[in-house]
């Protein structure tokens, strides 16, 4: 069964993003969402099993930013990833987020 897991960190005040939403896409349509931990965690938002097919991931952060008082040009951090085959292994894509930009990496 394939799983999904998602971190999010604001790396320039150096804290997690508590409270941010984040959805999962599969063809365009939302098949789960969350909201980050006090940690910026969320450890299953797929609980599913992830078939194969192309996903995005998408982070609302310029809520995150504008409770904190600070402006942000992106308001959503996307990542657009495929799983190629059914199989058993556990994805985790964690967005790192700033006022200017944002990076993601495959996370273990």
């Amino acid at each position: 069964m394939n799983t999904l897991s998602t971190h999010i960190l604001d790396i320039s005040s150096g804290r997690p993003a508590q409270g941010v939403a984040v959805n999962l896409l599969l063809g365009g349509q939302t098949i789960a969402s969350g909201l980050t931990d006090e940690q910026g965690r969320i450890a299953q938002l797929a609980p599913g099993m992830l078939a194969a097919g192309r996903y995005r991931l998408v982070a609302e952060i310029g809520d995150w930013f504008s409770r904190d008082g600070r402006e942000t040009l992106y308001l959503k951090a996307q990542i657009d990833f495929a799983i190629a085959e059914d199989a058993d292994e556990h994805f985790h894509l964690p967005f790192l987020i700033a006022p200017g930009g944002w990076s993601t990496y495959r996370g273990s």
